[in-house]
């Protein structure tokens, strides 16, 4: 189980950099279009750039919850992710090795 936990923290960090290239897309489209950063939800942005992840994900996960989700703005949902994430998994690999 303890090698459970330090792979998921592992993964937690590695993945952290992915999140932070989709930080650094989103600042790129706000710049780019009319959005703002308050009014470029995490759904508008996927259906915009990654419609093949939206449509996929929409296949799978009850869509409500989605929806609730992903109404939210997509930079304040990554910046939030990404320290979480981030902070998840030192904070495991701390405690369990």
């Amino acid at each position: 189980m303890k090698n459970l936990g330090i792979g998921f923290a592992y993964f937690c960090i590695y993945t952290t950099p992915i999140q932070i290239f989709f930080f650094c897309w989103m600042l790129i489209v706000i710049f780019q279009t009319d959005y703002g950063f308050m009014t470029l939800s995490t759904k508008v942005f996927l259906v915009e750039n990654l419609k093949f992840f939206h449509d996929w994900i929409y296949s799978w996960f009850w869509n409500a919850w989605l929806d609730f989700w992903y109404q939210f703005p997509a930079l304040i949902v990554i910046t939030i992710k990404a320290i979480f994430n981030a902070w998840l998994g030192f904070w495991l690999l701390k405690k369990l090795k």
